[in-house]
């Protein structure tokens, strides 16, 4: 359990962008002591936990369970196929292809990654086609 606490407040720095420095200064912790915490010479008790998910909130009680089930050997979920869209995005069928099902997932990956400027990137270009395409009232299937 500490291993997995330990590797949500790391997850959580990075995504926050914060350095330890400033994560004990929100836990009003001394750097010195968040340093034990994170190097594993200072336990975490259930007390600590609860602090921890209280004081940093919900991303870090996410990543807290992303990595519980990381350390305890629980398989991802495979998200599902969408199996019905609005009618304007239907390729005849009623299904997402499996080479746009490879995209969507491809796309998620970048919207909830922590890469900052990936997303901008996505964003501006998906804005700037999107914009730009023929008919606004018609999404192309081919």
């Amino acid at each position: 359990m500490e291993r997995a606490i330990v590797e949500a407040l790391l997850t959580y720095m990075e995504k926050k962008g914060i350095n330890q420095n400033e994560l004990a200064q929100i836990l009003g912790w001394a750097p010195s002591d968040l340093n034990d915490t994170l190097k594993g010479r200072k336990g975490i008790g259930k007390n600590r936990q609860a602090f921890l998910e209280d004081k940093l909130g919900e991303l870090f009680k996410d990543e807290l369970l992303l990595k519980i089930n990381e350390i305890s050997g629980v398989k991802k979920m495979q998200p599902t196929k969408i199996a019905e869209f609005p009618s304007k995005y239907k390729d005849g069928k009623g299904i997402i292809a499996d080479l746009e099902q490879e995209y969507i997932e491809k796309l998620l990956s970048i919207f909830r990654g922590i890469n900052q400027k990936a997303k901008l990137a996505v964003k501006s270009t998906i804005d700037a086609l999107y914009h730009h395409r023929k008919d606004k009232n018609e999404i192309r299937t081919s």
